[in-house]
């Protein structure tokens, strides 16, 4: 009887003995906390990333844009394309103008091929507005987007807006920068620019290089 009460008393005091042992170990630590810190670490990288190459891209993407429409400011657009009225070559024209001829592209970060450019005119800086490249009802491109071209004559106020969609590498920390949620381009975000000038009073040779037109 006596050796059995003095068994339990050892049994008690080993497992007292192991559970203050656990209590000091300390040597999973810098796992456990490596494991809770990790996610929202690898999270916030990928938010860095995301956020800093998207944008050097809308940077490369004005850049581009402000050396095409350069020419529609100073009218060698117009007098380059005088007598075309086909919105589709003209602005195919334009952005060749923003890309490169396709055997000597220029190097961008965004994909040239998939860039639509919409050019309008407006009677005062005021009532200058920028078309809207995305439908938010469907959340795909807007079906007038990229298919509006007005001829700048001397002096016409102009509004060239750009867009292109830009892939979206990492869409963690809820950045929710994935404007197109369907169509071809699903899952991906938008970089736009747009430029907002008055076009030089250049010297027209001959007739006008904006003839009537459809668009």
């Amino acid at each position: 009887m006596n050796a059995r009460r003095h068994f339990s008393a050892r049994s008690k005091a080993t497992s007292g003995c192991l559970l203050k042992s656990l209590g000091r170990d300390a040597s999973g630590a810098a796992a456990v906390e490596f494991a809770l810190v990790a996610l929202p670490f690898l999270a916030l990288c990928g938010a860095v990333i995301q956020i800093a190459f998207q944008i050097w891209a809308t940077q490369n993407f004005d850049r581009a844009l402000q050396n095409a429409v350069r020419t529609i400011f100073t009218g060698q657009f117009q007098l380059d394309t005088a007598g075309q009225t086909d919105p589709a070559i003209l602005l195919a024209a334009l952005k060749t103008r923003m890309c490169g001829p396709a055997s000597t592209p220029v190097a961008t970060v965004f994909n040239c091929q998939n860039v639509k450019i919409d050019v309008a005119t407006a009677s005062s800086f005021a009532n200058a507005t920028a078309a809207k490249p995305i439908d938010t009802a469907t959340g795909t491109w807007n079906t007038s987007f990229g298919s509006n071209y007005k001829c700048a004559s001397p002096g016409t106020i102009v509004i060239v807006t750009a867009a292109v969609p830009f892939p979206t590498f990492f869409n963690l920390m809820g950045l929710n920068t994935r404007q197109f949620t369907s169509g071809s381009a699903a899952g991906s975000s938008l970089l736009t620019s747009t430029a907002v000038f008055r076009t030089e009073p250049y010297q027209i040779v001959g007739g006008s290089p904006c003839p009537s037109s459809p668009s």
